[in-house]
């Protein structure tokens, strides 16, 4: 993730590919919502760090548990304006969230599933080992997609490999 954003102008985390792409600044703010829900709302069942951290606030979003699912193309659009660096903390606390609540996790929680947190609701909650192979996998997608953005900016001279 860190090398595919380094360097990055503010035009650059906004640009899209085409009027319905989704830009790299939404992209990033959406795998760390998703990775905040997962952890620390569904496994640890801890309050958002979106919401507990004062990130809603900052962004100057509502505290709705928007993950970014769904988003039309006219939503990803009106994003706020926030600097790479706001979007980098808010990762950041995710990150550091998400450590103790793996690490505190025993061979006999990986079965678990807690429907009261299903955040895919009528469908079943999946269990907590499903959610820790998720996540890379949604994360490493995501981080794809951010690297494939760009590499289509234009005028990539400042792209470091």
């Amino acid at each position: 993730m860190d090398n595919a954003l380094d360097g990055l102008t503010p035009e650059q985390w906004r640009w899209r590919p085409t009027p319905t792409a989704n830009h790299i600044l939404w992209t990033v703010w959406h795998l760390t919502r998703v990775e905040d829900m997962w952890i620390n709302s569904y496994l640890a069942g801890n309050e958002l760090v979106w919401r507990a951290g004062g990130w809603a606030e900052r962004f100057g979003m509502s505290e709705r548990n928007s993950l970014g699912f769904g988003d039309t193309p006219e939503q990803v659009g009106a994003f706020p304006d926030v600097s790479p660096d706001l979007i980098a903390g808010y990762r950041a606390d995710v990150l550091r969230s998400a450590e103790p609540v793996i690490r505190g996790l025993s061979e006999s929680d990986l079965g678990a599933a807690w429907p009261d947190r299903n955040p895919f609701h009528p469908r079943p909650a999946p269990t907590a080992m499903w959610v820790l192979a998720r996540i890379p996998v949604e994360c490493s997608q995501h981080i794809g997609q951010v690297a494939y953005i760009r590499g289509l900016i234009p005028d990539q001279e400042n792209w470091r490999r």
